[in-house]
């Protein structure tokens, strides 16, 4: 019984033997025990070692099951955004981000892969290579095992008596714990907003430990990763390269954690216990409704990334140019995506990374037969050119083309009728267009589009041109974005909306916040980003805030265009508590002729959500193992 409770904590046996294995011995290093806290540059190895168990969709195994909220029409029956998927069915699945099974945890293997400079083989050189590869973990599995190696590493800081390169021994142990603290509290947030409250365990635990941990509320959780996030933030640098030990390993810090980086996971930790769902999941005040005073929080924190950025007068964080987007989450010739000034979090970069994300691909482009296609009703969210929302009335009006004039967020992600699908210039003609008319050759089920569109946000028209091989191509890196500035800028505003109104400064109306940007502006910098043409930004029109309500509403619509298929849309769905409203359960897909000649939007049927879906559920064999670990309402 006892055996079997640890077991739940720390992921499976498997995983556990693995990490074990590594404090015996790293294999290349020929590091023992008892050796590996004493020295930093053993100890931070260690701590990157950690840093693989970031659950990344991005991954060749995860990829493709991480958009289901009301974006994505997914065909196979057992997939999470299907009209028929259970959550259940993915339990005792290897490629699923939540439940990722530790049978495919192959460190040896998967270490080969590694090319960000922030790990082992490109930084303080302290660990084996082959002690990385933790890729296919998912959240619950990686995460469990994550927080045991924080755990281990906080209650090792002072065996570490060795500095690295005769740098301030408390500088290199501030770091190592800085680290420890984040990660695990990264590791909590990410189980706990799938799964609800857990206990929050700040020692490594033993098979003869007694378990009798009962499961925290969401608000209780969310309290205790704030005190972690706090203790990273006291610890860790703006920047790795202004301190001592950072500057022996200048120009390869990125993808380090840092300050901005826990107050931007501490800002978002707070806003989603604010949040309606987890409000009310709390018993907080007035049920399933904004908590003012977590929205406070989150203000707080964010607007102190807010500082560090462009918009608050800050130099450390800025948008990418629009010219440069792209460079968010994809990148050629060996470069690393999600590594500029916009960026605040990302998992570690491997090579799996670089192959085609299934979903995004029709079988035109080597999509395997997913025939994965964006919904009608999740399209109509990209607005106009002119900032104005867009009007499914002009369906009716054949002579205006409803794919012109759009947002240019539209044509980073959508792929529609005529749009090119890849160039090639060895070719005659050098494009091929997308074919989703009905009766199109992209259009119609079996590896095709059922609803009249494709996405593409993690691939150029070039990436496939030749042929559907080259998508293995060494030359392209993808990664995922956990936590970029527009995201930052984006829950600011809607923290601020919900906590003080549209049009207030914070810092004017409460003495405990240290950021004067309203809301509002925040959403124009991200708009401010998006160009039109050469000179004139997509425009925010005044009425879309003129009153909290309507702000509201146009920070949810723009959350959905800005970080399309990012993996937040699910989420924040949830978060909001309106996944059951009808129209979030709609699967409208869209009909139109080659001429397009006519357009109809038909219902291609309704996704399944109930009360019970707010939360995934826990495995019956956890859940069991003792009285006080129970399982989530409705499973």
């Amino acid at each position: 019984m006892k055996i079997t409770c640890y077991l739940l904590l720390l992921t499976v046996a498997l995983l556990v033997s693995s990490c074990e294995s590594y404090l015996d011995k790293a294999p290349e290093a020929g590091i023992k025990k008892e050796e590996v806290f004493r020295s930093f540059q053993t100890f931070q190895g260690f701590i990157e070692d950690a840093y693989l168990c970031m659950a990344d969709p991005m991954t060749a195994s995860l990829q493709s099951i991480f958009n289901f909220g009301d974006d994505m029409l997914f065909h196979r029956a057992n997939w999470m955004g299907s009209m028929t998927s259970d959550y259940r069915q993915w339990e005792g699945s290897p490629i699923c981000i939540f439940y990722a099974s530790s049978i495919l945890y192959n460190r040896d293997e998967q270490a080969k892969y590694i090319v960000d400079p922030f790990l082992p083989s490109h930084g303080f050189g302290g660990a084996s290579p082959n002690e990385g590869g933790l890729s296919r973990l998912g959240y619950w599995d990686g995460g469990w095992l994550g927080i045991r190696k924080a755990n281990l590493a906080l209650e090792n800081i002072d065996n570490m008596v060795i500095p690295y390169k005769n740098v301030p021994l408390q500088e290199q142990k501030n770091l190592l714990a800085g680290q420890a603290y984040m990660l695990r509290a990264f590791f909590y947030f990410h189980i706990i907003r799938a799964w609800g409250g857990m206990p929050y365990i700040r020692h490594t635990l033993k098979p003869g430990d007694n378990m009798n941990f009962p499961r925290l509320s969401y608000a209780q959780s969310s309290d205790e990763i704030e005190k972690d996030l706090l203790e990273a933030i006291k610890l860790l640098p703006v920047d790795w390269d202004d301190t001592a030990t950072g500057q022996i390993t200048t120009g390869t810090n990125s993808g380090r954690l840092t300050k901005g980086a826990a107050y931007a996971l501490l800002g978002k930790a707070m806003l989603y216990a604010g949040s309606p769902l987890m409000n009310g999941a709390s018993n907080g005040p007035g049920g399933y409704v904004y908590n003012k005073d977590y929205c406070k929080k989150a203000v707080k924190y964010l607007g102190e990334v807010i500082n560090m950025s462009a918009l608050g007068g800050g130099s450390v964080y800025d948008l990418l140019p629009w010219e440069n987007y792209t460079d968010n989450f994809y990148m050629f010739n060996n470069a690393i995506p999600s590594s500029g000034k916009e960026n605040l979090l990302s998992p570690p970069m491997i090579q799996h990374a670089r192959n085609t994300q299934i979903g995004d691909l029709l079988n035109t482009m080597g999509g395997w037969g997913m025939g994965h296609g964006v919904l009608e009703n999740y399209v109509q969210y990209f607005g106009m050119d002119n900032g104005e929302n867009f009007d499914p009335a002009v369906y009716n009006t054949p002579s205006i083309d409803p794919f012109k004039k759009r947002d240019p967020r539209f044509y980073l992600n959508i792929v529609y009728d005529r749009a090119i699908l890849m160039s090639d210039a060895s070719k005659t003609p050098p494009d091929d267009p997308a074919q989703l008319y009905l009766g199109g050759r992209d259009r119609g089920g079996d590896g095709k589009s059922d609803t009249g569109y494709a996405w593409k946000k993690f691939r150029h028209n070039t990436m496939y041109a030749s042929n559907a091989s080259t998508q293995w191509s060494p030359n392209i890196n993808r990664r995922l974005p956990n936590i970029r500035l527009a995201d930052v800028y984006l829950m600011y505003a809607e923290a601020v909306n919900e906590a003080y109104g549209c049009n207030v400064s914070p810092s004017d109306v409460d003495p405990e916040q240290n950021c004067s940007v309203k809301a509002w502006e925040a959403v124009k910098a991200v708009r401010d980003r998006v160009k039109v043409d050469k000179t004139q930004s997509l425009p925010l029109p005044g009425h879309m805030y003129a009153s909290e309500e309507a702000l509201r509403t146009t920070i949810r619509r723009e959350r959905a265009v800005e970080l399309a298929f990012e993996g937040h849309r699910w989420y924040d769905l949830r978060r909001w508590y309106v996944s059951d409203q009808p129209e979030h359960m709609r699967v409208d897909v869209l009909d139109f002729d080659k001429e397009h000649s006519y357009f109809k939007v038909r219902s291609f049927g309704k996704k399944i959500f109930e009360k019970k879906h707010y939360w995934m559920p826990i495995k019956d064999s956890q859940t069991q193992i003792y009285l006080e670990f129970g399982q989530n309402p409705g499973w």
